[in-house]
């Protein structure tokens, strides 16, 4: 019975190869792993006379993993996982569940009629990106710094953010305020968690997001400088003998300035 299924095979490959093949191009398939994916033959209806293999490879397809043929369909342990995989019995339609990253590679139909014509997929399993985290510096601000900002209502502040998260294929690290991007990093060292900074010169009211992503998944942690820098309110607390020497400088200043009009008035 194999041997003459395989003896058929070889037959239909022949008259495929002298009637003409038609080769469509590869399509490109991103999944999550744990996820189900299925990979159609585009086929209505499968009748008795009609040859459907499926086959697999990291590299390059050439083992068989299942087949359809006069209606009855076979599954081979060739496939790491063979519980994973169904062939749909109407259209020879594969279908993939609980997909692996070891599940990533190129799947070809080969669907045997009076002709043989192909469907060509590259799958890619990707892993769900984890959480970014945000290590913030200490708001670095002066004394002096201190007491303009809680008596006179300003600040100079300057937060250093860094935004880091587990590395992986396809993955990207970036910035956001709102819907503007600020930066981006991505590397193909996936050995080594990805990294950016983020150099904020000012206080704001703005929310400040970091968003991992691939192209499955995504994931997002915000910073704000009302949360993680609160306003200086307290007064009482910075300014007291600092306040005093910046209005007695202030007071100089002026006092120096209409000083030298009264003598540019006098000596005119």
């Amino acid at each position: 019975m194999f041997v003459s299924k395989w003896f058929s095979f070889i037959l239909l490959i022949f008259c495929g190869a002298l009637t003409g093949a038609e080769k469509d191009g590869i399509k490109t398939i991103s999944v999550m792993k744990g996820d189900s994916v299925t990979l159609p033959t585009g086929v209505s209806e499968i009748n008795r006379y009609m040859q459907i293999l499926w086959l697999f490879g990291p590299e390059n397809p050439d083992t068989l993993v299942a087949e359809i043929y006069k209606t009855s369909i076979s599954i081979y342990d060739s496939y790491k996982g063979l519980d994973r995989l169904q062939m749909d019995q109407q259209t020879g339609s594969l279908t993939i569940r609980n997909i692996t990253t070891t599940h990533s590679g190129l799947y070809t139909a080969q669907i045997m009629t009076a002709m043989a014509t192909y469907k060509r997929f590259k799958v890619i399993v990707y892993a769900p990106v984890t959480l970014p985290v945000i290590e913030s510096s200490e708001c670095q601000i002066s004394v002096l710094q201190k007491c303009a900002a809680a008596c006179f209502g300003f600040s100079c502040e300057v937060c250093t953010l860094k935004c880091s998260t587990e590395n992986g294929p396809g993955v990207s690290l970036s910035w956001y305020i709102g819907s503007e991007r600020l930066n981006q990093t991505s590397s193909s060292e996936l050995n080594v968690n990805l990294s950016l900074p983020l150099e904020i010169k000012e206080r704001n009211i703005d929310m400040y997001q970091c968003v991992a992503a691939n192209p499955v998944s995504n994931q997002t942690t915000q910073f704000s400088f009302q949360e993680h820098c609160p306003p200086y309110t307290d007064s009482s607390h910075f300014c007291g003998f600092t306040e005093a020497v910046i209005r007695l400088v202030i007071s100089a200043l002026v006092g120096v300035a209409a000083v030298a009009m009264l003598v540019y008035d006098f000596r005119s």
